[in-house]
């Protein structure tokens, strides 16, 4: 059965993996507008073995051009581009590689609905607000590897116990809203402690964030090293 992340989309019916999956091989284009996000996900992407990212796109036109020329098992995808609808890069995808997966990462995963020419194709829909642990989940299940829940051993050295878990659920990917229904704390209170978390490292908010995603990378590499 396809595995969709978001509760509001039934499921569509289930197709053969691609036929590099078999040998851990997967390849991967990965579109999206918003060049930060675009960014944490590609690193996020690559921790997880057996995915190669062989091309990110900004736009419509960028993601067609990189499904057609380098046929990708796996196509990463937002629906709202700058300059069209991503819905026009999934068709292009399929029709480059009928077995291929695709993984939709919108701010409105709820409200999507998948054309019938794509429900053989769709793997996932996932929530931005939930974009890296479950993207994360979706790309372990196509390669067949257990994602493990890795500690953050350096980060509980310099932070306290509940910011070392704070920092560890940022590196995951996940927003101040989210980490907050995760531990049963109030939005604010996460906030607070990522301010705290920032001032401790002697840096801004964002450059905190890519510093919790690369410590997340590094553990991961050692740990299945």
């Amino acid at each position: 059965m396809v595995r969709v992340a978001t509760p509001a989309m039934p499921p569509p019916a289930a197709a053969a993996l691609p036929p590099t999956a078999a040998r851990g091989q997967l390849t991967c284009v990965l579109v999206e507008d918003q060049t930060m996000f675009l960014d944490l996900l590609a690193a996020m992407i690559a921790i997880r073995g057996g995915v190669r990212i062989v091309a990110k796109a900004r736009d419509v036109t960028g993601g067609c051009d990189a499904c057609a020329k380098h046929r990708p098992d796996v196509l990463v995808l937002d629906l709202g581009l700058p300059d069209g609808d991503g819905l026009e890069v999934a068709r292009r995808f399929v029709d480059a590689n009928p077995h291929g997966r695709v993984l939709i990462v919108s701010c409105h995963a709820d409200e999507f609905v998948a054309p019938a020419w794509l429900n053989d194709n769709l793997h996932a829909v996932i929530g931005k607000d939930q974009a890296f642990e479950a993207l994360r989940r979706e790309l372990d299940d196509l390669t067949g590897t257990a994602g493990r829940a890795a500690g953050d051993e350096i980060a509980s050295t310099l932070f306290s116990p509940r910011e070392a878990e704070i920092f560890g659920l940022m590196g995951d990917g996940l927003t101040s809203r989210a980490i907050a229904g995760r531990l049963g704390l109030s939005e604010h209170t996460v906030q607070s402690h990522r301010k705290k978390i920032a001032q401790k490292l002697g840096t801004t908010g964002d450059e905190a964030l890519r510093r919790a995603i690369a410590h997340r990378t590094r553990f991961f590499r050692d740990e299945v090293g």
